[in-house]
C-alpha cells in the first residue's frame, strides 16, 4: 500500500520565520537602547529649583530622570533623627555628614498610606570630627530646604559601627531607625531659611551659590550634576548586532526551505542524490514519480510534492525496479 506523507507549506515557514525574525529585530533595538543606557548627560531643566512632591513622587523608586534634580522641600525637622554617615570627602578632608530626618508638608496625599506624611533625609552639612554633631543645633518650626536631589546609596553593615553611625545613606536602613515612610532618595542641603524667610535660591530659579544654613558648625555639601558620559557599552552594541545576524539566519532558512522543495520538485534525481543499492530511493514505472521503504512503518511512501514525469524520461538506471 502507498501512503503520501504532506510537506510543510512555504507561505507557513514563511510566516513562522517572519515572527521569528521580527522578535530578533525587536531585541535588537532593544539591546541598542540599553547600550545608550548608562549615558549621562548635562540637563539644563534639573538646574531649575523644583518643588519635592511635584518633581519626585512620594512612595515611588528614585528613578535615574529623578537624580541631581534641585528641589525644595517645606516641612520641619523630627526631633532626636541626627545621624551620621562617616567616610565623607569635604575639601580633600575625610568627615561626617550631618544627615536629619524632614517632614515634608502636604506629602501625605501623595502616596498609598494618605494619614501619614513622608519623610526625606536631608544632608545638613558636613563636620570634621564627630563629637562636633553634639553641637549642634537642629532648627525647629516649619523650614525649607534647597538642595539637590540624589538616589539612596545601598545599605551597608553598621556592625562595628557607633550607635547613629552608617557606612551609606542607604533610605531603607533610616525608614526602621525613623519609624517613618521615607523617600527613596536624600537631598543634599545647600540652603536653608524658615517658611515665613521663603527659599534661598538665585533669580533665575537656580540653586544658590552660597547658601546658608540654620545651624553653625556645618559646612555646606554641594553637589553637582553628575558628569557627562557618552560612551558606548560596547557589549550591549555586540548583542544587538547578534540579534540582526539571528534574524537574518532565520529568513535564510526560509529561503533555504523554498529553494529546496523546488529542487525536490524539479530535479527529484539530484535532490535524493541517488546513486546505487545503497540509496533507499525508487522509481515508480506506473505513476511517474520516486518513493522509498520504511523499514520500521514496514510501508512505501511517495513524496507528493513531485511533478509526474513522463514515461522512462528522468529515472536512474541502478534504482529502477
Amino acid at each position: 500500500m502507498l501512503r503520501t506523507a504532506l510537506r510543510p507549506k512555504s507561505l507557513i515557514v514563511l510566516a513562522v520565520c517572519l515572527s521569528i525574525a521580527t522578535v530578533f529585530v525587536l531585541l535588537s533595538r532593544w539591546q541598542l537602547s540599553s547600550s545608550e543606557e548608562g549615558r549621562t548627560v548635562f540637563d539644563p531643566a534639573k538646574e531649575t529649583v523644583q518643588p519635592l512632591v511635584n518633581a519626585i513622587p512620594a512612595g515611588e523608586p528614585a528613578l535615574a530622570s529623578f537624580a541631581d534634580q534641585a528641589v525644595e522641600a517645606e516641612g520641619s525637622y523630627r526631633e532626636d533623627s541626627t545621624v551620621l554617615v562617616d567616610g565623607r570627602i569635604q575639601n580633600g578632608q575625610t568627615g561626617w555628614w550631618v544627615v536629619d530626618a524632614l517632614t515634608v508638608t502636604d506629602s501625605a496625599g501623595q502616596w498609598s498610606d494618605a494619614g501619614q506624611d513622608m519623610v526625606i533625609p536631608v544632608v545638613r552639612g558636613w563636620i570634621s570630627e564627630p563629637e562636633a554633631a553634639q553641637e549642634i543645633h537642629v532648627p525647629s518650626g516649619d523650614v525649607v530646604v534647597v538642595g539637590r536631589f540624589l538616589p539612596p546609596e545601598a545599605p551597608l553593615s553598621t556592625e562595628d559601627q557607633d550607635p547613629g553611625v552608617y557606612r551609606s545613606l542607604s533610605p531603607a536602613q533610616l525608614t526602621n531607625v525613623w519609624d517613618a515612610p521615607v523617600y527613596s532618595g536624600f537631598v543634599t542641603a545647600e540652603a536653608e531659611s524658615t517658611a515665613a524667610d521663603g527659599p534661598q535660591i538665585n533669580d533665575d530659579g537656580t540653586l544658590p551659590q552660597d547658601g546658608e544654613l540654620l545651624s553653625s558648625g556645618l559646612q555646606v555639601v554641594q553637589v553637582d550634576q553628575q558628569p557627562t558620559d557618552t560612551s558606548v557599552n560596547w557589549l550591549n552594541l555586540f548583542y544587538a548586532v547578534e540579534w540582526i545576524v539571528f534574524a537574518a539566519f532565520a529568513l535564510w532558512i526560509w529561503y533555504r526551505s523554498v529553494a529546496d522543495d523546488h529542487k525536490r520538485q524539479t530535479d527529484p534525481e539530484d535532490w535524493f542524490v541517488l546513486g546505487g543499492e545503497e540509496t533507499p530511493y525508487y522509481w515508480d514505472e506506473q505513476t511517474g514519480r520516486y518513493y522509498y521503504y520504511d523499514p520500521v512503518a514496514q510501508a512505501y511512501y511517495f513524496f507528493d510534492d513531485q511533478q509526474p514525469a513522463e514515461s522512462g524520461a528522468g529515472r536512474p538506471e541502478t534504482n529502477r525496479k
